[in-house]
């Protein structure tokens, strides 16, 4: 069964799956995608060919394994998402939250309130992103990584979450995403790698290579990164 409001505005391109729930004064554009499990909140709007709620598939050449069944995706009120993006079962977006063109963000992420996710960034499964947070064009958050509230990471960053770049058949038994914590900055073209912690209010330089830690208010540069001074001066 579907929940529709009849306050929503949904163009007859739209396709909407069962057991589906669209809130009062949503806006729904050309060609989008609800699928099962799917709970669009009041005033959010949908740009045209969005995807929401899709399950992962595999032709069987990925170490993970994927569920067949489909979970609760939520989006929550007054977001927007620009054309193009697509969400996997299972995640949430807070309220009042700008997801840009070409996004992708997996399944079983959680993506906070008034948060910017800019165009073409992709966030992979299991990542949970705080509140008030902007990830600007091109970057990648990678699988199993936690971002705090109030972070700033530019264009261009990338993640990763297995320093054995998939060569262990257990790989996804030791897989460890960066954590991003409240208030830090990260820079253009900087790269996180496996299990760092990136401390509260830290900063990372434009480019940088972080393979340790980076300690609570301290900005690092460099490859690899290293601290240059306290944040304070």
């Amino acid at each position: 069964m579907k929940n529709i409001s009849e306050n929503a505005k949904i163009e007859k391109t739209v396709i909407i799956h069962d057991d589906v729930v669209v809130e009062d004064g949503a806006v729904i554009h050309d060609y989008v995608v609800l699928y099962p499990g799917t709970i669009i909140k009041k005033g959010v709007e949908i740009y045209d060919h969005c995807v929401i709620g899709k399950l992962p598939t595999t032709p069987g050449s990925t170490a993970r394994t994927y569920s067949s069944e489909y979970g609760k995706t939520v989006i929550g009120e007054k977001s927007i998402f620009c054309p193009g993006v697509v969400i996997y079962t299972g995640t949430s977006v807070g309220h009042n939250t700008l997801v840009g063109d070409n996004c992708s963000i997996r399944e079983k992420c959680i993506v906070g309130d008034y948060c910017i996710v800019s165009r073409n960034v992709t966030v992979n499964y299991e990542t949970t992103i705080g509140n008030y947070t902007k990830i600007m064009d091109g970057s990648h958050i990678t699988g199993n990584m936690t971002v705090g509230d109030h972070v700033f990471i530019s264009v261009l960053v990338s993640s990763t979450n297995d320093n054995s770049m998939g060569r262990l058949e257990d790989a996804t038994e030791h897989l460890a995403g960066p954590v991003v914590k409240d208030h830090a900055t990260i820079g253009a073209g900087a790269s996180l790698l496996p299990g760092v912690v990136v401390g509260e209010n830290a900063i990372v330089g434009a480019g940088a290579l972080v393979t340790k830690s980076v300690p609570d208010n301290k900005v690092v540069m460099g490859i690899p990164a290293k601290v240059v001074r306290d944040v304070n001066d």
